[in-house]
């Protein structure tokens, strides 16, 4: 009597484990990580079955079961049955897993994270660096004190690539000051934050995904089978133009930091890191400053403040620069920026005889236009009404995978015109 007790209720735990009642040891257990900027919400669907919805970036930790023989898998936009990509993943039964999609928009792509690593010691963390920030290009990663000097630091990983699956590495369990610079460069920062928590026994996964701008990184900390931290960049990129009539000089500062001081135009000046949200903007031409006035400067994006007009009249514009890479990468992309004084009409540019940019307003800049890169690009920039160009060149090198603008700045009697390489 009580062995048959005992055998129904044996049989009745093994019926709640196949119904739910706990883990099924048969299965893998899979989560999606939204690490895209061209997709706000993804969702996973496997062996045809939606498994995790409406998943924004950085906004899921949990896990669903997945039988590791029918895991044929899709990502779509909610509401959506198109597949933006298929793929399967290699799973192994009892272990955990995280599918990282990241990319732009048209460009989506997927990696398979293995989340079963052992944890390390009392007081250490382990970590691992996945550049999933298409647009940045390959990053050198430091963590380091707070007040430690980067060129005096060693990145604990260099030339993360992008799509890679970085090694694992240890550190002491502290709150860490992180920073991302371009590979093997200690001066072009990414990303600058003062607190990185590195917790005791932590295993984790620090995801560097794509800024506003295409230039600069955010970053995910995917704690192993736990949850997601955001790491959010708190900076912006800002550079002076300064392309005011008969040569006068400029100052210019952002956020309290000098860009351009008593520097005669025309110039472009170079991006500086500085902090984002609303922040100071003080500017003087010719030795008069102008009335004190604040930019909004989102988290990620790349500006040029360009100061225009003449030194009577002087006029202050912001355009925000659009940096992400040229999608196909034997391609350059090209624009034109009008910082053109005492000319009512906008601009156009051609190069080697083929339109590229129109109707492009003082204080303004074009959208970026891909052309096949060259070492022989004949520019011309024209406005209605004037017989010669206001700017030509010949012989202009045009590099695979680049960004370029074309500043023409100054009287429009005497315009100045030149090729700056934005990346």
């Amino acid at each position: 009597m009580m062995f048959r007790w005992i055998a129904a209720l044996a049989a009745a735990a093994l019926l709640l484990i196949g119904c739910g009642g706990g883990d099924d040891r048969t299965k893998a257990r899979l989560r999606l990580v939204n690490a895209s900027s061209g997709y706000a919400e993804l969702e996973l669907n496997v062996d045809g079955q939606l498994r995790q919805g409406a998943v924004g970036y950085g906004a899921t930790a949990s896990y669903v079961e997945v039988d590791p023989n029918d895991a044929a898998s899709t990502l779509t936009r909610p509401g959506s049955a198109t597949a933006l990509l298929s793929f399967t993943p290699a799973l192994t039964k009892g272990q955990h897993y995280s599918v990282l999609a990241y990319g732009a928009q048209g460009a989506l792509k997927q990696l398979q994270l293995d989340d079963n690593a052992g944890e390390p010691d009392g007081g250490k963390t382990l970590l691992r660096v996945v550049n999933a920030a298409p647009d940045a290009g390959a990053l050198d990663v430091y963590i380091t004190g707070a007040d430690d000097l980067l060129a005096a630091s060693v990145p604990v990983q260099s030339g993360a690539a992008v799509g890679a699956v970085g090694p694992w590495f240890t550190v002491d369990s502290a709150t860490w000051r992180l920073r991302i610079s371009a590979a093997g460069s200690k001066t072009d920062l990414r990303l600058d934050l003062p607190a990185l928590v590195a917790a005791s026994k932590q295993v984790a996964t620090l995801v560097l995904t794509p800024g506003r701008g295409g230039v600069l990184v955010s970053a995910l900390l995917l704690q192993q089978q736990g949850e997601i931290g955001r790491q959010d960049a708190t900076q912006a990129r800002v550079r002076v133009a300064a392309g005011v009539a008969a040569g006068a000089a400029v100052t210019a500062a952002v956020a309290g930091s000098t860009l351009l001081s008593n520097t005669a135009s025309p110039v472009v000046g170079v991006y500086a890191l500085l902090p984002a949200g609303s922040q100071p903007v003080a500017v003087a031409v010719a030795g008069t400053a102008l009335p004190a006035s604040t930019a909004m400067l989102s988290a990620g994006a790349d500006y040029t403040l360009l100061v225009h007009g003449t030194a009577a009249s002087p006029l202050v514009s912001w355009i925000e620069d659009d940096n992400h890479l040229p999608a196909d990468s034997s391609q350059a992309r090209l624009r034109l920026v009008n910082g053109v004084a005492g000319l009512a009409t906008p601009l156009a540019m051609t190069a080697d005889l083929v339109p590229v940019a129109d109707n492009v307003a003082a204080g303004s800049g074009s959208a970026y236009a891909a052309l096949a890169s060259t070492t022989t690009a004949r520019l011309s920039v024209t406005a209605p009404g004037l017989a010669a160009p206001l700017f030509g060149a010949v012989d202009q090198v045009l590099l695979p995978g680049a960004n370029y603008s074309v500043f023409v700045l100054g009287d429009a009697a005497a315009a100045a015109g030149t090729l700056r390489k934005d990346r």
